[in-house]
């Protein structure tokens, strides 16, 4: 009877991850994908201390050396000084980003402030995945409103009205342009600070962020920058950057792999691979709630344990939720509803609770 069951449990194992996969497929081709050629792009890091250019081949030595640099010192790498033009018209919230690009629409922060007067000084940061739609994570954000927290939904750099009009998508975010990609980190992370900067000031004194796949990288980083995001929500957490490019976007790969190799891409995105910062965000208290997709492959299983090995190695405060969905159809019902549900429970307990001490 019990290797009947077995036997059972594998078919439907087998069928539910098939349905997954033709449906990521489908969902892949959707996306407007413009991958862009390769190129160094050191010159979006000239000016960020720690960086000194060199010409030709020496780019990947320059690279190295910086990432050396900013990784001994990233309060260096992410300073910046605050805005001093917070507008807020309706709720809808601009200004200034601290960091400069290339590209005018990028440098003006869009986010959208969902208030609750219930609220009782609990917010949260909600940061969307990789080539979001503008207005697609209003209905979680009035969730959260439900649920009793005020929510500002962040606009990534390169996404929604940051996008750059010769832009098909937000393809400048994430691209095999090496510099650019570090730059928009950077600058999707400091903005992100920013954020919370804005909420404190409007008196929000217990603060949490919520990270979907690449909202996840830049949450990440953000919360080991800054104690007070004391409870984070990650859905589709990755040691690497570099390692989710590689192994799961096969056309930026192939982009990629004419010039540069796996390691030497680690070692160029090592200051903004969130395997990077553990130590420090090991250092705050802090509480997380780790969302994964069991048929994930966009982030390589892994990457996903090496990130979930060093939670548990160093005993951070954590827990794990594992849904049978893959990276994209998180967003299908019913996973986008159990993770709703899980993030909803999770914030009750947590955020609610650091108030109360």
């Amino acid at each position: 009877m019990t290797q009947h069951l077995s036997r059972v449990r594998l078919l439907a194992d087998d069928m539910c991850r098939g349905y997954i996969y033709g449906r990521e497929e489908k969902l892949a081709a959707l996306e407007p994908l413009r991958v862009c050629a390769f190129d160094w792009g050191t010159e979006a890091l000239e000016g960020i201390t720690g960086f000194e250019p060199q010409a030709g081949p020496s780019q990947l030595d320059a690279l190295r050396r910086a990432n050396h640099r900013w990784r001994q010192d990233n309060a260096a790498f992410f300073a910046h000084q605050e805005p001093t033009d917070f507008q807020l018209r309706g709720n809808d919230l601009t200004f200034s980003s601290a960091v400069k690009s290339f590209y005018a629409e990028n440098d003006t922060v869009h986010a959208q402030y969902f208030q609750c007067k219930k609220a009782h000084r609990r917010a949260v940061l909600v940061l969307p995945h990789w080539s979001a739609t503008p207005g697609s994570y209003a209905p979680f954000c009035r969730l959260l409103n439900l649920l009793g927290f005020s929510a500002l939904l962040v606009t990534l750099p390169y996404h929604g009205q940051r996008q750059p009009r010769e832009c098909a998508g937000a393809e400048y975010s994430v691209s095999p342009n090496i510099g650019r990609t570090i730059a928009a980190a950077r600058q999707g992370v400091i903005d992100t600070l920013c954020c919370l900067e804005w909420l404190v000031r409007r008196g929000y004194e217990q603060t949490a962020i919520f990270g979907n796949s690449l909202g996840f990288g830049h949450a990440f980083l953000a919360s080991a920058l800054d104690r007070r995001l004391q409870v984070n929500v990650f859905n589709h957490c990755c040691s690497t950057v570099s390692d989710a490019v590689w192994d799961g976007m096969p056309r930026y790969r192939a982009a990629l792999e004419r010039r540069i190799s796996q390691q030497q891409l680690r070692e160029c995105w090592s200051v903004i691979n969130p395997i990077s910062y553990v130590d420090q965000y090991a250092r705050m208290p802090k509480r997380s709630l780790m969302v994964l997709g069991r048929y994930d492959t966009v982030f390589p299983r892994d990457c996903v344990e090496e990130m979930i090995c060093h939670f548990g190695v160093r005993g951070l405060d954590h827990r794990i939720v594992e849904l049978a969905c893959g990276h994209r159809t998180i967003g299908d019902v019913p996973y986008l509803l159990l993770s709703a549900f899980h993030t909803g429970v999770f914030l009750r307990k947590h955020l609610c609770r650091l108030g109360e001490s």
